[in-house]
């Protein structure tokens, strides 16, 4: 083991930046919401809904001094979830952000979370109030790093390099098209959408399986589709054959532990679940447990760095973590998915980031960040310092995005 991963494991990833940062103060100047909507040929659809363009809520932060810092925020439903969560952003969030001064990011992240509890209460929306944490969390890393002039991960103590990606976002009917282009561009592992129906869920698998053989990793994303274990464990079973290796989300994600707990007696292909629980309590409760053998919170929407390393980042040499390995969802933009490659690369580098194929005119332009894999199914991450976006407005609106900049 070398001897900056012993230190990550004794400190924790936020004990290590914290003692970077120790002695430095920031002052939050600007806040910004950047809202962008790209118009696509072929809608996106889950099992529970469908999207019909696709969005991105970018949060940016400069400090006093001039820096700048980017975050994302999830906002991929309902339709106009994304002009909301920009609403609250630049009105509600900004005005308690707007002078504030920290050393440590985790410092707004706890005084955010305490300052906005009840109004997610008063609204009964308090995953919104989360996301928006989330985002804004994001992009006082991104900041931070770069005044450090350095990557985001080496600022959390991990010198990275590249992480292993899945090729995502795949419909059943889609899949011989997704799944080969995806595999002519050095993707070995692959994720089908499931939960329309046993004949096209089943199709789509064979037409996977098909192309990538049985070298390469196939999972399935069910997206809560299945309403109990009986449900879930049958259709799992009419799909074992695929050599599974996880389904995700068979279940609703407030169903109880015990509904759990008897579908992984009914079968036997591992689960994947954490996208959806409301809060991170329940996402450390899970993980603790190990009840499941992927974990997969959105940093985009909740936790951001702050929470998800709290969890996740300790670098436990248990071998119970053998068990249980986090893997980042994410179905966004560029910035969130270099946050996620980041936190990835931070908490081990076990698990896979997730990259969405279906055509996305707002990934593809925001940022010069090369998604094809370099090898093993391997994605580098981005060069620059932080997070290492830096989103390229004019040409993102020279591809048709519709760009709305929002101040507080």
């Amino acid at each position: 083991m070398k001897p900056l991963e012993r230190n990550v494991g004794q400190l924790g990833a936020l004990g290590i930046a914290e003692q970077r940062l120790a002695g430095q103060m920031h002052e939050i100047r600007h806040v910004e919401a950047i809202l962008l909507r790209a118009k696509i040929s072929v809608p996106v659809q889950t099992s529970f809904g469908t999207m019909y363009d696709r969005p991105a809520l970018l949060v940016r932060i400069t400090d006093a001094d001039g820096c700048v810092g980017y975050g994302e925020i999830w906002c991929n439903f309902p339709s106009r979830g994304a002009e909301y969560k920009a609403s609250l952003l630049v009105n509600e969030f900004a005005f308690w952000l707007q002078g504030r001064r920290f050393s440590l990011p985790a410092e707004i992240f706890d005084g955010l979370t305490a300052a906005f509890a009840v109004l997610g209460l008063q609204t009964a929306d308090p995953g919104t109030f989360l996301q928006v944490i989330a985002g804004v969390d994001q992009a006082l890393w991104d900041l931070v790093a770069h005044r450090q002039g350095e990557k985001l991960c080496a600022l959390f103590g991990v010198q990275g390099n590249s992480v292993k990606a899945y090729a995502s976002g795949i419909h059943p009917e889609e899949a011989s098209e997704r799944v080969q282009v995806a595999h002519d561009h050095g993707f070995t592992s692959f994720k089908v959408k499931v939960g329309f129906g046993a004949e096209i869920d089943k199709a789509g698998l064979v037409s996977a399986r098909d192309i990538i053989g049985n070298r390469h990793q196939l999972m399935i994303d069910a997206n809560q589709a299945w309403i109990s274990p009986q449900e879930a464990a049958e259709n799992i079973n009419a799909l074992s054959r695929f050599d599974l290796s996880w389904v995700e989300e068979p279940l609703r994600a407030n169903v109880a532990e015990t509904d759990w707990q008897t579908l992984r007696g009914m079968i036997d292909a591992p689960l994947a679940v954490g996208e959806n629980l409301p809060t991170l309590d329940a996402v450390d409760t899970y993980w603790q447990k190990s009840l499941f053998s992927f974990m997969q919170p959105d940093i985009g929407k909740i936790g951001g760095f702050t929470g998800l390393l709290r969890i996740f980042g300790n670098r436990d040499t248990d071998e119970s973590l053998a068990q249980r390995v986090y893997c980042p969802h994410w179905l966004g933009g560029m910035v969130g998915l270099a946050a996620s490659a980041h936190l990835l690369t931070v908490v081990g580098d076990a698990g896979l980031l997730e990259v969405d194929v279906n055509e996305n005119p707002i990934r593809e332009s925001l940022a010069d960040w090369n998604l094809k894999p370099c090898g093993e199914g391997r994605i580098n991450l981005p060069s620059g310092d932080g997070i290492g976006i830096v989103p390229d407005i004019a040409l993102m609106k020279e591809h048709g995005v519709d760009v709305t900049i929002m101040s507080g």
